[in-house]
């Protein structure tokens, strides 16, 4: 299992680097068009906010696996290490619920929004909410995972 979780965070990173890369190169092209030719592309800016969704959605979810994401670990670090580890299911249980609405919520929204267009892309709108409902759904699987293994320290540890 761990293997296929890794597989998964190793993709959405792979995900997140090109849609940098290729943000960058975008926008690198943006600003040469409009200052050495007075003519901007207009598909430039939305692609790079369609590109951008991707990028931070699916580098949230490598964040979660990898257990990088914003957290205050303050009061964990004060409490003895038994009510520590109840905040971290506790706050694993809260990034799998947040997970879950991102994925019935995305779901929605991409359904409601595919069948109108981007005007300057000529995509569907849906594409661009896409990556909330897959990202949630890698949220939700890989914090759940971490629930599992913070279940299973605890019993090792009663052993």
């Amino acid at each position: 299992m761990k293997k296929l979780l890794d597989t998964l965070s190793n993709i959405s990173l792979v995900i997140s680097a090109s849609c940098l890369t290729v943000m960058t190169a975008i926008i690198s092209y943006q600003v040469v068009a409009r200052y050495f030719f007075n003519s901007s592309p207009a598909w430039s800016e939305r692609l790079s906010l369609v590109l951008l969704a991707y990028l931070v959605f699916f580098g949230a979810a490598v964040g979660v696996h990898e257990r990088f994401h914003i957290r205050i670990d303050a009061l964990r670090n004060a409490v003895p290490d038994g009510v520590g580890r109840a905040f971290d299911i506790v706050a694993n249980l809260a990034v799998a619920i947040a997970g879950v609405v991102m994925v019935i919520a995305g779901m929605q929204l991409t359904t409601t929004l595919w069948a109108f267009d981007i005007p300057s892309l000529g995509l569907p709108r849906g594409l661009a909410l896409l990556p909330l409902p897959i990202a949630g759904g890698l949220i939700a699987l890989f914090s759940t995972a971490q629930l599992f293994e913070s279940f299973s320290d605890r019993s090792e540890e009663t052993r």
